[in-house]
Formats: C-alpha cells, structure tokens, sequence
C-alpha cells in the first residue's frame, strides 16, 4: 500500500508540472473571449465574467530542465529485453507519439521528449492496447485533470432567502419491529446545504416515547458550515405495542420551521379469520368438533381468546389464562386460548360443541390482540335431533313391496321375504332416509323377537345368531339429509319359519331407556324380517338370462340354460313362453332331468322391432305346484341415420342475408346409413320452430324422404325462402322407421336497413344574435345493409328564433359505417330555444328528427380580480361572485398592484369609466412603471431591460433625481393629504371592444399601518355602475433608525473592565407617517442556554400609559384584561443597558433622538459579562382615532421596533494551562510499601495574565493536592506568564482512609493534630469509588495435550479524588481550577483456580503447576496460607509468596503427597496488599496403593 501511494504520489507530481502536460500532447489554446467582453460592465451587474473561471495566464519564464523520468514511466527489464529483441527501425512511416500514450518508455533526462514508434500497419491491433485498458486510463486522467477545474465559489453572494438551509437525512424516522421494555435508536443527520454557516435548534419530542440526543456535532461553536451535518441519536422506549407518533422540530437560523415525523408502528397482523364460525349441524347430546384454520398474512402478534365482555382493562399477555373457554349457556368449548402467530403461520383452532336441546346457538367472543386491538368473532351451531324415516322396500318382481316416501306416519316396517328352499338367497331393496343435517355412524343388529312375558318384564332385545338375515352394509355413515339404500339378504339354511327383528343404532348418542338404563348409543329404528323355507328341489343355472349390449334387429341371438335337479327323483320339464315381440325357440323343448342331474337347453332368441326387451320364460316342473322363471332381458335397436353439415361446423349455417322480397340461399348436406340394413327416413323442419304466421316452412328440400341402402352416404341440397328479416335459429330433424335419426342445427343472419342519429338532440350552448355556429350532424349504421337519407323540414315552436343550413341535403349511408353532415346554426333573437326539429327521410320510409336547443344572449358584461401571475387574455368564466380587490397584507411604503379585468362577453363596444370613492391619490397622474410595485413576469422583464442601458441622474444639476428618489417623491405627493394610503387605476376609462378584454392595474400604497376599506365604482356604457370593494392591511412601522445598518441596527459599545462608568450613544429616530407615535422601551438580555420557548404576556387596561398621568379610555368592545403568547427571546432586564428617557414622542413627517447608556457596573450576572441585548419599542398612536376607512392597533397589539445592543464587562482572570501531564494524576496504589511510605507526582502549568490590568492574587491547594513553590503570593503585569509546578503526595495514611472507607462516595479532610484524613462533609477533596469488571483471557493446557484459552472476570477498583486549586484575588475574586487524581489498586488472579491430582500412589509425591497473574500496571505483594486436613495427604506450594512488577505473573509449583487410601482436600488463600484481596485455590487428590498409578514424572 505504501509503495503504491509513493507511485501515485509521484505520478500526480510529474502530471503537475510543466513539461508533463506538454508531454501529455494537450495543445495550448488561447482564449480570445476575453478581449471581446466588457468585464467591469459584467462585473457591475452581477454577471459572470470570464475572471471567474479562467485562470490568470501565467508569466513567461525560461523553459526550466528537464527532471529524472518518474520510477512509474521507466521500462522495466523485461520490457528492454523485448526492444531489443523488437529493433524497432526509424523511417519516414513512423509517427510520432506522446510519452503519455507508451506504457513505461524509455526516455532519459537528456531526451526531446518524443520517440518515433512504426505506423500502424495491418496486424496493428495486435500490439496495441486493449480497450478496457483504454478507458481505465481516461477515466484516471479525467479525475487527475478535474481536480485543477474550479468555479467560482458562490458562498459570499446574495443569500437566497427561498433556498433550502437544512435537509434531513432520512426525512422520516420509522420503527416498525419493537418490543416491550427494550429501547431501539435511529440516526438522524442535519445537513447544511446552504452556503454560509448556520446556527440550528432542534426541539425535542413531546411524547415519553421518544427521546433525542446529539451524538456529533462538527463545530463547537454551534454553528455548522456548509456542506457540514450534526448528527443526533433518536432513541425509542415503547410503552405498548400499538401506534407511537411524535416529531422533532428544527429551527433554523433564518429559515423556516421544519418537522421530521417520529412513527412507531409495527405491521399489524391480517387473519383470515371469518367473523362468523359456523360450526354446522350436531344431535342433541351428541359432540361436534370443528376446526377452524387461522393464517396470519400481516405482521407478527400476540392474540388472547375471551369471551365478549370478560376483557380487562389492562391485560397482559401471558400463560395464565385457562386452556380453553367453556360457554356453559351455549355448549360451546374454544381452544387454545392464547397462541402466537408470525408472518405466514397459521394456528387451529378447535370448537367442540355439545348440545342438550333442539335449538340454534350462538355466542360470540373476543380475540385480544398484543397491539392494543380488539376484534370480536360469532360462534353459531344448529343441534337437531335424531329422526330416521323408512322411504321404501323393494323386491321379488320389480314390485315395490312398501313405500312411505308421501306418507307422514306409517305403521311398523314389516319385510316378508318369499318361501324358498333351504340354501338359496333372496334379496330386498330398502331405502332409508336421514331427516336430520348431521351424518350418522350406525350400525345394524339382527335380533330374537321378544315374547309376550319378556315384553311385560321389560326385557331388552338380544342378538340372534342363527338368524339368516344380512344387511348390507351393515355398519357405515347416513349423509346427513340424504337417502341410502340397503340390501337385505335372506339365506335360510334349514327348512321352517323365520321371524327376526333388525335394529339401527346411531352411535355418539347417549340415550335413556324408561328403565332408567343409560346407552351409549341411540336405538333409531325396527324392522320385522320374515322368512318359511322349503325344501328346494330344482333350479335354473342361470336363473335369470340378461343378455349384455345392444343387437341389431332380425339377427338371432343363442344361449344355453342348465336345469340341476337336487332332488331325490327324476323330473319332466317342459318350457313354454308367452306371445310378443320376441319369438323364442328352445331346444329341446321338453326333457326329463335326473335326480342329481342337470340338463343343459339351447334357447334361440329373435325381434322385429328396435328397444329393450325382457320376458319371462316358464319351466314347469312335474309334480311342483310352482314352475320355475327364468327371466330374459335383452337390448335390441333398428337402423341409424343420421344428417350432418360443415365437417367444421355441424351446424348448417346460412350466413348474413339481405333482406329483399323473394330472397333465397342454398345450401348443400348429406345424409349417412351408419349400418349394414336398408333404412326408411324422411327430412322435415322441426315442427315447434315453424313460423305459425305463415303456416308453412321456409325450407325446400331436394328429398324430403326415401330409403337408404347399407352403409350409403346421399348429397342433398336446400333452399332457405325467409319470410321476415330476423336471427335465424331452427333444426332440421332426420326420422328413420323402427329406427334412430337426429337433428341439424341451422342459422343465419336476415337485415335489413338500420340507421340512428349519434345524437338525437344537439345543444349549441350560448350562442349570440347573427352570428353562425357551425356543428355536425352523425348518422350512424347498426347493420351491414346499405341506406339513404334526405333533409326534410324544419319543426317546431321556435323555428322562427333561428335559422339551419346543411352542406348536403341528401347522401348513402354505407353499411356498418357513420355519415357526417355538417351545418350552420343563425340566432334571428335574443332567446331560449328549446322546441326547434329537423326531420329526416331515410330509406324505407323510416323518418328521424334531430333536435336543436341554443340559449341567444345580447350585451354581456363581466368584471374579474384574478391575481397578477394568473392573468390570461381570454376567459369563459361567468360571473359566480361578487369581485373584491384584496392587496392582502403589505408593508408601507411599497407599492403593490392588482389587477381588475372588465370582459365583455357580447359583441357591442363600449366605454368605461373607474374612480376610488375617497382614498384617491391627490395627483391625478398615473405611476411610472417603477413605481408600480409590480410582482410579475413584467416588472422582471422591464427591470432586465432597464438594467442595462439607464439614463443616469447628472451628479452637476441639483435638480436631478434616481430613478428611486423620483418614485418615492411620486409617492410622497400621492400621500400628501395624511390618509395614510391612496388607491389609484390605470387607466381610470377608456374604450371596451366587442368580446374584448380590458386589464386595468389598480395601484396601491401607503406610510402608515392600518386597515384600509374603500370602493372602486366601475361604469359600462349605460348598464348600473359596479361597486368593487377594496381591502388594504398595511404593516410596519413608519419609524427607522438612522443608523448605517438600518435592516437588522445594532448599537455596540465594545469592552470596558468591571466597575467602570457608564457609557452613552445617541441614536436618532425619524418618522415618515402622517401620525404622532409614542415610544416605551423595554430591555431584554440574551441569556446563553436559555430552554425557554415561549413568554406569557398579561395586560390591564392600556398596557403603556403616558407618563404625564393621562390614561387612554378604552374603547368599545376592547378587552380590559388581555393575556399573549410571543416567542421567547431574552429576559427582561434593567441592566447595564438603557434608555434615556424610556418613553418619547417621534412627531409626524418628523424625528427626534434617544440616549443609549450601557453600565459596566451591573456585573456579568447569567451572561458571563458577554452581553447580546435587545431593546424593545411599543409603538402608541398621539391623537388617533379609527374609522369606516382604516383602523390601526397599538401598544402591544403592533410589533414593537427592535434595536440590538452589544457589550463586554471584563472580569481580569490569569489563563490557566496545563502542560505534559495536564490536571490528572494517575498513580498506582502498588508503589506505597514497607520501603516506601510515600509519593509525590508533580505537573507542570503555566499562568497567564491576557488582560491589560495588572493582577495580584494568592494560589492555595488542599491535601494531597499540593503547590511546590514557596512563594504563595504573585503579581503579573499585563501579558506576563509565570510556570508552577503543582503535586499530588500519596501517602500510607491516604491510602489506609481510602481503604478503611465503606461508601461509594465521601469527601476528606485532613485532620492537622495527627495528620490522618478523615471523612467530613465539609472536606474539600470528593471521593469516587469505580469497581469494574476486568475480561483478562489466558491460555491453559489440558490433559489431552491441547491448548484452551480460558477468558475470566477480575474485580479492579479505583479511587477518584477531585479538588480545585484556588486563586485568591486581591478584588475578592476567586477563580478555581479543578484537578482530578485517579488512584488504581492491584488486582490479581489464578488459573486454574481448583486443581486435581487424581488417583495417585501413596507415598509418591505428584507435581502440577497453577499460575498467579497481575494483570493491572500496579505493583502487588502477595502472601500465601494453607488450610486443610493432612492427615490423609499433605499439600505442598513454592513459593508460597513474592511480589508483583506491573502486568506480570509467576507460575507455582504444587505437590500432593497421599498417605492414605482416602480423598485429601485442601485450600490455599492468597492475600495481595495494598487492597487485601484474598484469592482461593482449591487442591484434591485420592491415594491409592495400585503401583499402577505410580507417575514416572
């Protein structure tokens, strides 16, 4: 790094000089703009001249000699080896290069300075340099260059009083992550950006949770200067979570007030959380569990569940709350009651709810949350109860055996099942309704019916093993409010009679039989199964006979049947069928079946017609009463035909279609036979979408029936006749016989002509007599059909108030487009047009009308006050309300102006006339144009203009006068008649064009402050004069001081010694108001650290009554007792300045004089004798009396005239300064021994005598402070300097009274009959004692070898004395200069500070090392004494005392010696003195006859 900043240093030197910019190839250029500009006419007004940016050329000096290249432009070795081997040659193809553009050359002191190097060639690319490289090279020679560029500083120029002075860095302080009890800081920076230095105020929050303090401040006077900041630490202590705002204030000097926000505000957390938890349905005495699933998406909170009302006032946020909430009123159970969420968690909140009757619940309950806000939640629940309903049973035949599904009672459910034989199965259809919006888990339970004697001794029902019942699904969930359905299956498997009941439970419901038995579940529903089994002998495999899919039909179709006789004997079967659609042919017909045999028969089944079939076929058995059924179910369907469009679209769309009569489109489709058999169709519109206007169908077929062969696809073709234009939407339906067809979509689109006005009334607003208005007239298409238009007439009962051409009469209107027509409105009168129609006649016969309405207006007159930077030459205002000419506030003497705009909004020209009721200037003249007082971009333009070339008064003609002195003398004559302000209007008439615009600049000024009210009459033409009110409130005082400073006067008296006489200053007051004004002066001094913000002000009566005894009456409606509120500057004062006399009279148009006196004998008070002080002059009117025209307030109603005075009292005092060491001691207590008993450490100080008095004092100190010199008595001559040499003696007697002392802090006094200190209230040496914690880290080895570092706290203390040393001056004067000694007592430490030997071999004596460290730069003296048992084992330390050097340590060598088998401690206490702190190592060892633990070292 050193290297590199020399190589930059040298570098930066040889760029600076003279040669290198030459070498650098920049060409010199000499500006010439210099001698083409005026610099002292520049100069002159402010203007840059070339001065202020170019440097002086420099003077021409001999070519100094060439210097020794810098080490950074020399070659290095490497690079000569490579010019060498390169032997560039030298001929007229080279070109000359700069030494700045060669990466370190090879020139010498004695060079030209250039080297010729070879021209690019082809391949130069290669070689040269790469252009990263490049641009890293310009940009450090842009910064190199840029630091010799300088503008001329604008710090002493005209202050911009707009500007801003301070800026905030950050502009808004924000916390928005904090907790309770923790504090949290933010940097706030100040900055100057103004270009003078600045004083600043920051006023500091006005809440507890926000304080402020400075943490830098660049100067120490106060100020900051530009471009500088002070920085301030805003620390924020939160009270609470919720919302903190305050702000700091900053006042700075001459600029505005400045608020910088103070907000603590965390991100509050978003739940989504509904209001209302609807937890559902659940049955009385059943349990509902809801889960209701809580994500926070906003800021991270705290949150307490409470029930509504239960929150307190002040909770906090803990785990003392229950874990759960129980609304004992509604059944309700809410956890957890308290949970924490961050951004992006989210928390279940469980909700149980267990009702004991039919009713609806809700409650509500409260979500505390940790910011301070509260958010309520309802809870809602329905509990029914348990109610099931039988809908139907079905079976056997597709018969419906029992149906309730209307039925509001009905009677016991009883399913009969059909006699079988044993071993066969047989099953029922039953449907179940659950009337309740609750699922529920059941159960069924077959059970024994009970008999006559169980029922009468209430005997519960048990389950019936045998039974050959089933259902299913025996165990399952009824959705709540639906149906389900249940099969129920009988398998005897013996012969006889069954009778079982089937009972539903409902499980999670207790329930309470009439005995008193208490259930967990809920008996919801009986039934009686019945069932007699017979002895099978034959049956049918199948049984049934469903044929799956679908065939055509007139295809046969073939299956077989087993009949298995079970039977004990052989059977004749014979089959026969009933007559229908279906024709069968078994095969064979009839056959005789074996016992425990089986037959298997063929039967061939055959339809002529389409649709589902099912039969049933009879097997009659010989010798049963009861044939056997076999059931055959098949599925047959005919030919499929179908009509289809577009392959795109299956519809068959027809497009848009112009309207005409007779019109007609075409359009293609076919026709497709999707099977192998011959098809019957016919084509025809769907009957419903026939117009039943017309009676007939827009559609004509080429076919419109027929039949189809196998497999054939047919082209038609159709014609679409619309009757009426419209959207159309149709089908055309395709039916094929004992067949399936469908149905084509078809559309389109039918128009006709359809054209509207855009507008249907147009309304021209104001329009004036004679005067066309021209506008447009939009027809619009709303189709795609082409139309026509003509202009008809004009209608209406105010056709003759005007008059409307059209460009044309008569045009097309092309289909989905707009025409527009333009025309010309004429108003023939003054009126509103209301009723005014133009017809139209389109094509069809279709007429439209457009409406005309207009408002025809005459003369116009408008009278406007807008403010000068808003004038505009033309406005479309009307006139809202009445126009007043307010000049605001404004201070005397300066002219203003306003401006009055008559617009004439018709088109008749007129005059004008304007006149001020009665304050009219007393000349008639207008004002020059400087004189105007103009704010706008005007006076700028004319005060730029007149800048440059003025006519200059000639200092030889007395009677010449500035451009400033003949204002003020206008103004004076405007003012002569004592009014105290004059209005004047230029120009006061003049002529006002039709639709013009006149601005006419009302003037206004004024010597004297008050409340003007006067009337500006305005006459146009022959129309009632206007009366314009006009409102002045001038401020200031006519008065100023005749001093050289007149904007801020300050009297300053400069330095006088103490007790000198007083000084007096004359300052003269003149009065340029037309009115007399009494004067009262008050003082006030400027007191340095001054916290007071505001003064409270209390008057009685006339607050500043002339001296004569004469008092003011006061006047109606003004208050007797008046209290104000000013900012606070000084505190009111009677010394050293004053006035003489305190109240004078200052005459109109006149002026008069007052005394200043500053006494130096008032002393230095709160000031220091450095006195800033102020005077103040309340201003009272001689002679005034108010009016309609003006009233003025005085006395402490009017801001008094302000005078600043300045002057020094001097108190004579030496300065004092300190030398090496300055006025701190610092000793070690350590360096007090047996050997020495006592120190003295000596300072050296210098004293000054800075005044120009000669002084005489004494100097005294207070033990152990002390003065080495003999001589205690001194006089010094003006700017005289004497050296002292000044002590602190630390004895073994101080350091024993620090020591023996118990409290924190105490003073001392040395007790002169023995020489000790002793504690006194009245000792003049204060004590302070500082007990700190030392972090000293030292490293220990461990056992396995490894090094740890071990960081302990070690107690240090110190002592603080404090005490002055004391010049007596001859006047009685004492000046004080403190002294401080800091006293530092040893500490000491020992790592480790508990050691063990372990096991080790009685007899042998083991080794281990412990050290004692001193860590403080004090010496120590440290003893060491054992305590312990040594009986079973004998501790041994060496050496067992010594004495510290500062910061040292020594290690100690310990023994262990066991005697026995049994564990030996022992404890070694170190003492170190001075302090006696007393440390404790700690020893433990066992012993053990095992050899195995003899150590060998």
């Amino acid at each position: 790094m050193v290297s590199a900043f020399n190589l930059a240093r040298e570098q930066n030197m040889y760029l600076q000089s003279e040669e290198s910019q030459n070498n650098l190839g920049i060409p010199e250029r000499h500006v010439g703009i210099s001698s083409y500009l005026d610099e002292g006419l520049l100069a002159k007004y402010n203007l840059l001249t070339p001065g202020s940016y170019l440097r002086p050329s420099p003077p021409s000096l001999p070519p100094p000699s060439v210097p020794d290249l810098p080490n950074f432009m020399r070659n290095t070795e490497v690079m000569e080896e490579h010019e060498k081997a390169r032997k560039i040659p030298i001929n007229r193809d080279t070109a000359v290069v700069p030494p700045a553009k060669i990466k370190r050359s090879t020139l010498s002191a004695g060079s030209t300075g250039y080297i010729r190097v070879k021209a690019p060639t082809k391949n130069a690319w290669k070689g040269s340099m790469h252009p990263d490289v490049r641009i890293e090279g310009q940009k450090g020679l842009e910064k190199l260059q840029a630091k010799s560029h300088f503008l001329k500083t604008e710090r002493f120029g005209k202050e911009d009083t707009d500007q801003q002075i301070f800026c905030t860095v950050p502009s808004k302080i924000h916390f928005d992550s904090y907790e309770i009890g923790k504090s949290y800081e933010q940097k706030l920076k100040i900055k100057n950006v103004s270009n003078s230095s600045r004083q600043l105020k920051v006023l500091p929050p006005k809440t507890k949770h926000f304080t402020m303090t400075k943490s830098a401040d660049p100067s120490q006077s106060g100020a900051i200067a530009p471009g500088l900041s002070v920085e301030y630490t805003v620390t924020f202590l939160p009270g609470s979570l919720g919302l903190h705002q305050d702000e700091l204030q900053i006042m700075p000097q001459g600029g505005a007030l400045t608020n910088v926000p103070l907000v603590g505000e965390r991100p509050p957390p978003v739940l989504s959380l509904p209001d209302t938890l609807d937890c559902g349905y659940c049955l009385v005495n059943g349990t509902l569990k809801t889960q209701f699933r809580c994500k926070n998406s906003g800021g991270h909170g705290i949150f307490q569940l409470y029930p509504q009302g239960t929150v307190p006032d002040q909770f906090l946020f803990n785990d003392l709350l229950p874990p759960k909430f129980t609304f004992e009123d509604n059944g309700f159970t809410v956890t957890p009651t308290s949970f924490a969420l961050k951004t992006g968690d989210e928390v279940v909140i469980d909700v149980e709810f267990r009702p004991t009757e039919v009713t609806r619940s809700t409650t509500k309950f409260t979500l505390a949350v940790d910011n301070c806000t509260l958010q309520d939640f309802t809870l809602t629940a329905q509990s029914q109860s348990c109610r099931v309903q039988t809908i139907a049973v079905s079976g056997g035949e597709s018969t419906v055996d029992y149906d309730i599904r209307n039925e509001e009672t009905c009677e016991p459910v009883i399913i009969n099942f059909e006699d079988q034989n044993p071993g066969t199965t047989e099953e029922k259809i039953f449907i179940l309704r659950n009337c309740v919006n609750v699922p529920l888990h059941f159960n069924w339970e077959i059970c024994k019916i009970l008999s006559e004697s169980e029922k009468s001794e209430n005997a519960l029902l048990s389950t019936d093993p045998i039974a050959p019942f089933q259902i299913y699904p025996a165990i399952g969930i009824l959705d709540p409010a639906a149906e389900a359905t249940f099969t129920i299956t009988c398998n005897p498997q013996n012969a006889g009679k069954y009778e079982n009941v089937a009972r539903l439970w409902v499980d999670d419901i207790p329930a309470v039989l009439p005995s008193g038995v208490v259930l967990e579940r809920y008996d919801a529903l009986h039934i009686t199964l019945t069932h007699l089994a017979q002895p099978h002998q034959i049956k049918l495999d199948p049984p049934a006979l469903v044929i799956p899919g679908e065939h055509v039909a007139g295809n046969m179709v073939s299956k077989t049947v087993k009949i298995v006789n079970e039977s004990l004997s052989a059977t004749n079967v014979n089959w026969t069928w009933p007559e229908g659609d279906l024709k069968f042919c078994v095969h064979p017909q009839s056959l005789t079946v074996g016992a425990g045999s089986s037959r298997t028969v063929q039967i061939d089944i055959e339809t002529s017609s389409a649709g589902a079939k099912e039969t049933h076929l009879t097997c009659s058995l010989e010798n049963v009463d009861k044939p056997l059924k076999l059931f055959v179910k098949a599925a047959f369907r005919g030919p499929r035909v179908t009509i289809s469009g577009d392959k795109e679209d299956p519809a068959l769309d027809f497009g848009f279609i112009h309207f005409r009569p007779g019109c007609s489109v075409q359009r293609q489709f076919e026709i497709v036979n999707h099977d192998g058999v011959h098809a019957k169709w016919s084509l025809a519109e769907v009957e419903h979408c026939v117009d039943k206007e017309y009676g007939q169908s827009e559609f004509q077929f080429s076919e419109t029936g027929g039949e189809i062969g196998p497999y054939e696809v047919r082209q038609l073709h159709v014609i679409f006749k619309p009757h009426v234009p419209r959207s159309l939407k149709s089908f055309i339906e395709c039916t094929v016989e004992n067949g399936t067809g469908n149905k084509l979509r078809v559309v389109g689109e039918i128009q006709e002509p359809n054209v509207v006005l855009e507008k249907s009334t147009i309304d021209l607003g104001v329009i004036y007599v004679g005067v066309p208005v021209k506008n447009t007239v939009v027809f619009e298409s709303l189709n795609f059909a082409d139309s026509s238009f003509r202009v008809a007439s004009a209608e209406g009962k105010d056709k003759k108030f005007g008059h409307i051409e059209f460009d044309k009469t008569e045009g097309t209107i092309y289909a989905g487009g707009t025409q527009t027509i333009p025309f010309r409105f004429t108003g023939r009168e003054a009126a509103t047009i209301e009723d005014f129609t133009v017809a139209f006649e389109m094509a069809g016969g279709k007429v439209l009308a457009l409406g005309i309405k207009a408002e025809v207006r005459g003369l116009h007159i408008i009278h406007e006050t807008p403010d000068i930077e808003q004038i505009a030459p033309e406005t479309g205002a009307e006139q809202l309300e009445a126009p007043v000419l307010d000049f605001g506030t404004v201070e005397i003497l300066k002219p203003t102006s306003r401006v009055l705009k008559i617009i004439n909004k018709s088109h008749i020209a007129t005059n004008f006339s304007l006149r001020v009721m009665n304050l009219r200037g007393a000349a008639s003249n207008p004002p020059p144009v400087s004189a105007r007082g103009l704010t706008n971009l005007s006076e700028r333009t004319f005060r730029s203009a007149s800048n440059l070339l003025t006519k200059s008064n000639a200092l030889l003609d007395p009677k010449s006068k500035s451009r400033k002195q003949g204002d003020a003398e206008y103004w004076k004559t405007q003012l002569k008649d004592n009014k105290g302000a004059c209005f004047i209007a230029s120009p006061s008439s003049g002529y006002l064009p039709g639709n013009g615009v006149t601005i006419v600049t009302i003037h206004a000024n004024s010597d004297m402050w008050g409340k003007y009210h006067d009337t500006l009459v305005s006459q146009v033409g022959d129309l009632e004069p206007v009366e314009i009110p006009i409102t002045l409130n001038a401020t200031s005082s006519p008065l100023y001081y005749k001093l050289s400073n007149n904007n801020k006067p300050t009297v300053r008296f400069g330095c006088y010694p103490l007790n000198e006489q007083p000084v007096s200053r004359t300052v003269h007051i003149s009065n340029q108001g037309p009115v007399d004004i009494r004067l009262d002066w008050e003082t006030y001094n400027i007191v340095p650290k001054d916290d007071t913000l505001i003064d409270l002000n209390f008057f009685i009566g006339d607050a500043f009554p002339e001296k004569s005894g004469e008092t003011r009456p006061t006047g109606e409606g003004e208050d007797l007792i008046r209290l104000s509120v000013v900012p606070h500057e000084g505190e009111r004062s009677t010394g050293p300045f004053s006035f003489s006399p305190d109240q004078c009279v200052i005459p109109a148009r006149g002026s008069s004089k007052v005394t200043l006196n500053f006494d130096p004998r008032y002393g230095t008070g709160k000031c220091d004798g450095d006195f800033h002080s102020f005077a103040l002059a309340y201003q009272s009117l001689v002679g005034n009396t108010n009016s309609d025209l003006c009233t003025r307030l005085q006395g402490e109603q009017v801001p008094p005239l302000k005078i600043m005075m300045t002057g020094k009292v001097e108190v004579p005092e030496v300065v004092v300064t300190a030398e090496e060491h300055g006025f701190t001691f610092k000793l070690m207590a350590g360096i007090i021994n047996s050997r020495v008993k006592e120190h003295t450490k000596i300072h050296k100080m210098s004293l000054l005598n800075g005044s120009k008095l000669h002084l005489q004092f004494k100097i005294a100190a207070s033990l152990p402070f002390t003065l080495l010199d003999e001589k205690m008595e001194y006089t010094l001559t003006p700017r005289q300097k004497i050296k002292l040499d000044h002590g602190l003696i630390l004895s073994e007697k101080l350091l024993t009274s620090l020591l023996n002392s118990t409290k924190q802090n105490f003073r001392l006094e040395l007790d002169k009959s023995d020489g000790q200190f002793v504690e006194s209230e009245e000792g003049k040496v204060e004590v302070n004692i500082e007990e700190q914690l030392l972090h000293k880290s030292h490293e220990v080895n461990l056992p396995d070898g490894t090094v740890d570092t071990i960081v302990q706290q070690v107690p240090e203390k110190r002592f603080h004395l404090h005490s002055h040393l004391t010049l007596h001056y001859n006047n009685g004067h004492q000046q004080k200069i403190p002294v401080h000694c800091r006293i530092i007592l040893p500490t000491f430490y020992i790592s480790p500070q508990n050691v063990e030997f372990g096991t080790c071999l009685v007899g042998q004596t083991s080794h281990l090392t412990v050290r004692l460290i001193n860590p403080s730069n004090s010496p120590l003296r440290w003893t060491s004494v054992y305590s312990g048992s040594t009986e079973e084992g004998e501790f041994g330390i060496s050496p067992s005392q010594g004495e510290f050097t500062r910061a040292d340590s020594v290690l100690l060598n310990l023994t262990f010696t066991a005697k026995s088998c049994n564990p030996s401690r022992g404890t070694y206490t170190f003492t170190g003195t001075p302090g006696n702190r007393t440390l404790h190592l700690s020893l433990h060892g066992i012993g053990s006859h095992d050899e195995r633990m003899q150590r060998l070292l």
